[in-house]
């Protein structure tokens, strides 16, 4: 009876010791992917324009996927131009419709930096945290006119701006090495004809108004 024991007690200790090594390694799989995650959110979080140009460009070795990623970088770059437009835009505009335009187009573009941040982690791409120069130079015209101007410079901008990405977007909802990226742009053409007509009709009210 007590060899029966000893050896129950034996391969209960074996059982135990086994499932304690199968926790551990559950335990340090899963340190590691956050871990991993953690690195590639840092990476992409505090890079400039360029210097997300740059790791790209080391990176991606085939010249369609380095398009590819050339296109998530000026997305991210107009998505936070537009983004800090609208919040300038909520605060500091003339006319309730254009604040109430700001604030939906706030929304439409939070949205959108979050699939671009998604889109980016899937692909293996990094995005920067600041804009290009040329969108830093245009946030600094519309936070420095005129209020009495403050309306009419966010509908000029955002209509130039909104022009030039929605032609890329075009091109690479049809043009884009990687599926995913296709689809995304396709998708956000019909916030570019959105945004239009807004402007269009905000434009219209202050011209009758102003």
């Amino acid at each position: 009876m007590s060899l029966v024991k000893s050896g129950q007690t034996i391969d209960s200790n074996h059982k135990n010791l086994f499932n304690m090594k199968k926790s551990y390694k559950r335990i340090v799989a899963g340190l590691c992917c956050l871990v991993t995650v953690a690195l590639m959110t840092s990476c992409s979080s505090s890079l400039s324009y360029n210097e997300a140009i740059q790791k790209n460009t080391r990176k991606v070795e085939d010249p369609e996927r380095l398009d590819d990623a050339r296109f998530l970088v000026d997305a991210a770059s107009y998505n936070i131009l537009a983004t800090k437009m609208a919040e300038t835009a909520i605060s500091s505009g003339y006319s309730a419709s254009l604040v109430s335009l700001a604030k939906e187009n706030l929304e439409a573009h939070e949205e959108m930096g979050n699939e671009l941040k998604k889109l980016a982690r899937k692909e293996d791409i990094f995005l920067p945290a600041e804009m290009n120069s040329d969108h830093e130079r245009l946030l600094a015209e519309l936070t420095s006119s005129d209020r009495r101007e403050f309306d009419r410079t966010y509908i000029r901008i955002l209509t130039e701006v909104s022009e030039h990405d929605n032609q890329q977007f075009s091109r690479m909802a049809t043009e884009a090495e990687s599926e995913d990226i296709r689809a995304f742009a396709a998708r956000k053409l019909d916030l570019f004809k959105t945004h239009k007509d807004q402007l269009q009709t905000v434009d219209a009210e202050l011209l009758r108004t102003y």
